[in-house]
């Protein structure tokens, strides 16, 4: 049986919480021009390894990788609310894992609510201390960077309730704990597969847009480790950063265009993340650049039809549905005092050749059956013990 695929290290990022504050409020230049990064690639590399990667990375997987530790008196968490608060609900991903979410706990009898943190600091704020108020029996925080959110998560803690926060890289000035613990995700295999994909598609001359989130500094830690591997791997590929930020759509399609304007030679343009792509692709057309293929990640049902209908070159996605499971896993084994194991999210890229492969449903995306078998809800139910 083929294992699941590891994922890669990532970075460890650090951030004060007035850096992380400004952020989410509304830094991002009304022009491309103030908020690019430019770089080309590096002197040397050879892409040989880069197909082999790339089938890999379209393959769904023989197994989920649920943990093999078992849970016990857990019927003692019946009655108990948890509160999952996602960083905005503008991310389709969050639906899904919301859903996956409510299942999971649906199953062992706690309660949810859902609070949803709009891209601001007041908001997130709000959210977590209504969690703490209500006495919630634990929080996951999704995609919310601790630096935003750091006097209510430290007040959660402080008042004993346990905290999940998935979707970021672990901030080392907050370990992990008996109150809290880090769910990683593969944001840097994501962008790496796509920059693959992107360098194999233009025979290693792509020039790349892409709009990179500003909302924490996760997504930049993805971006910079794409941007690595594309350096060794794609020496003549350039790659151009415009920063983008969830609490300010509405300036994406000016900053895309201005971007796209000023570098005509721009062939490919990625939305770093699903919730991007509607502006993104706004700008393209700004700008009438209809020679640009677009790509995302941490796609959805919605990026997986546009792909299919063609108006996406390529998408990679993450197990959002299992995230769900593993989230609520991690959530219980804090409540219970247990120690919280290491998670693998998987991800898969899909593109015109195996995009028909799969059911473009909402059924068929959160039971998971995009990434590998769809029997991981059951895996888990025997892990608490309720199957």
């Amino acid at each position: 049986m083929r294992p699941a695929r590891p994922t890669p290290r990532r970075r460890a990022c650090t951030g004060a919480a007035a850096a992380g504050i400004a952020l989410l409020a509304g830094s991002l230049a009304a022009c491309g021009a103030d908020s690019e990064d430019t770089a080309s690639a590096g002197p040397d590399g050879s892409t040989s390894a880069v197909g082999n990667n790339l089938v890999t990375a379209m393959k769904p997987l023989d197994a989920y990788p649920v943990p093999t530790e078992k849970l016990d008196n857990v019927d003692s968490v019946a009655g108990k609310t948890i509160f999952y608060v996602p960083i905005t609900k503008q991310a389709p991903q969050f639906t899904t894992t919301e859903k996956a979410v409510a299942a999971a706990a649906e199953t062992v009898g706690l309660r949810l609510q859902v609070c949803d943190g709009k891209g601001t600091p007041t908001d997130i704020g709000g959210c977590i201390s209504q969690a703490t108020d209500a006495k919630a029996a634990a929080i996951i925080a999704d995609a919310i960077p601790y630096a935003l959110a750091a006097n209510g998560l430290d007040a959660a803690q402080k008042a004993g309730i346990p905290v999940v926060i998935s979707n970021q890289v672990p901030d080392p000035s907050h370990p992990a704990s008996k109150t809290l613990t880090w769910v990683q995700v593969p944001g840097s295999e994501q962008q790496i597969r796509l920059f693959d994909w992107i360098a194999s598609d233009s025979k290693g001359k792509a020039n790349i847009l892409v709009n990179q989130s500003s909302d924490g500094l996760s997504p930049a830690s993805y971006v910079a480790d794409g941007k690595a591997a594309l350096t060794k791997s794609c020496p003549d590929c350039k790659l151009t950063i415009n920063k983008v930020t969830s609490s300010n759509f509405a300036l994406i399609p000016s900053s895309t265009s201005a971007v796209l304007l000023k570098d005509p030679t721009i062939s490919y343009a990625d939305a770093q993340f699903e919730q991007y792509l509607q502006p993104t692709q706004g700008g393209v057309q700004q700008a009438s650049r209809t020679d640009i293929k677009v790509v995302t990640g941490s796609a959805s049902l919605g990026g997986m039809k546009a792909l299919k209908s063609g108006s996406l070159a390529a998408v990679t996605a993450q197990a959002a549905a299992f995230q769900g499971w593993v989230n609520t896993d991690a959530a219980l084994r804090l409540i219970l005092g247990k120690p919280v194991p290491e998670y693998n999210i998987p991800t898969r890229l899909f593109t015109k050749d195996n995009i028909g492969d799969i059911k473009l449903t909402e059924e068929a995306e959160l039971s998971g059956e995009w990434f590998g078998p769809a029997t991981f809800t059951d895996d888990f139910k025997k892990l608490w013990g309720v199957a």
